[in-house]
């Protein structure tokens, strides 16, 4: 299908074999629709009612689980899928929020169709499932090690991801979010960021410009390499 020929190859050989014995139904409601960067495609607790297929750009997963704090524990990009999860589930709403880090292109298919169509093809519903459950163990396996790690290492988790979402094109990245946003995006005190910021800084991972957090590609690198000694024992 043509309008899987964005994606990259491995995903688009994916998305052809999923999709060869899709029903009418399914290609006659699915639509696409262009989503501009900071914008929320999905919001937690909102009926269920679309399937939604990432084909270009990327997003963020965002929780909400206690005290209203929000947990953005994920980025996801071409060939993901929002919406399955739920409705295999028999949860009626959308447990997390979906936002667009970047100019997207997403694939809309009704929850109603789709299921229908799954329901009556055993070889799609299989790879779905397959994909799902690989999600979902991946997912654990990551919140796990988040939940154990210190703070310098997860506020370096977190420099790492906003570095990676905009890749590939910028190799210097400037963070204009203040102090208060990033503490609640990664989930601790604005004085324990503060410290380990400044941490960062002596170390020479990032630079500070008028307050500012700056990430240069060498800086970037470093702390991939320190995250995944921290938390495999990888070098």
């Amino acid at each position: 299908m043509d309008v899987f020929k964005e994606l990259p190859v491995k995903k688009q050989a994916y998305m052809e074999m999923l999709f060869q014995n899709c029903t009418e139904e399914v290609k006659y409601y699915m639509s696409m629709a262009e989503v501009q960067e900071n914008q929320t495609l999905i919001e937690a607790g909102e009926r269920c009612s679309n399937i939604y297929i990432i084909l270009s750009g990327k997003v963020t997963g965002i929780e909400w689980p206690m005290a209203g704090r929000p947990y953005f524990f994920k980025d996801y990009g071409p060939g993901d899928f929002f919406g399955e999860i739920e409705y295999f589930a028999d949860l009626l709403n959308y447990r997390i929020s979906v936002v667009t880090v970047t100019r997207c292109r997403v694939l809309i298919i009704p929850v109603k169709y789709y299921m229908e169509w799954l329901q009556s093809d055993a070889e799609a519903l299989y790879l779905r499932t397959k994909e799902n459950m690989r999600r979902l163990i991946s997912q654990t396996a990551d919140a796990r090690k988040y939940l154990f790690i210190e703070s310098r290492e997860r506020l370096m988790m977190h420099l790492i991801r906003k570095y990676e979402q905009k890749l590939p094109l910028k190799k210097v990245l400037e963070l204009r979010q203040s102090r208060e946003q990033l503490s609640e995006e990664i989930g601790f005190s604005v004085k324990t960021l503060n410290r380990n910021i400044k941490k960062l800084e002596k170390e020479e991972l990032i630079c500070l410009q008028k307050g500012k957090i700056i990430i240069t590609e060498a800086g970037y690198l470093k702390m991939k390499q320190q995250v995944a000694y921290h938390i495999s024992g990888e070098v």
